[in-house]
């Protein structure tokens, strides 16, 4: 094998062989592993709940019960098993142990324990979860911006349409 850039079956550049750089790594919304940052932390917690929220308001006009208890039941499981798997993430990053998630069932601690993971920075360096993510601060900053302001959007268009009297 050579080692010119454009043979496929050269190592990557950077790794010394043993696999893919790590220096540009990007997390995804919906991986199970990998390490996220406060912001991405943030947003990928606030922005599938409002998803829930919205898609999930409508329901509760349906006229069967079990339907209606059902579709729902099943929307806030997807929504918390999302929301676990982030935490748990956010936890990678820190370079704490996966179980501490258990901590977001306890009433009082777990609202100490979300305002820990949005906190205290994870670590700088790669870990055994990986390399540090990557930041792209003008994104972030947005992204940010549009998650604080979008709750309460949401809460106030469902409120408004609550309002009105729906013809049954």
């Amino acid at each position: 094998m050579s080692d010119r850039p454009d043979n496929p079956y050269s190592p990557p550049a950077g790794a010394g062989g043993t696999g893919p750089s790590h220096a540009d790594y990007v997390p995804s919304v919906f991986g199970l592993h990998g390490r996220i940052g406060r912001a991405r932390y943030l947003m990928y917690s606030v922005y599938p709940t409002c998803a829930a929220l919205v898609l999930l308001a409508p329901m509760f006009m349906l006229p069967n019960i079990f339907l209606k208890f059902a579709v729902i039941g099943f929307g806030l499981l997807s929504l918390l098993s999302h929301l676990l798997i982030v935490a748990a993430r956010r936890l990678d990053d820190m370079d704490q142990p996966r179980w501490l998630i258990v901590l977001l069932g306890v009433p009082l601690v777990n609202g100490l324990f979300v305002l820990y993971l949005l906190s205290f920075p994870g670590n700088p360096q790669a870990n055994r979860h990986g390399a540090a993510p990557t930041s792209s601060l003008s994104a972030l900053t947005k992204g940010l911006w549009v998650s604080c302001a979008l709750p309460p959007l949401i809460l106030l268009a469902l409120y408004l349409l609550a309002t009105f009297k729906l013809p049954v």
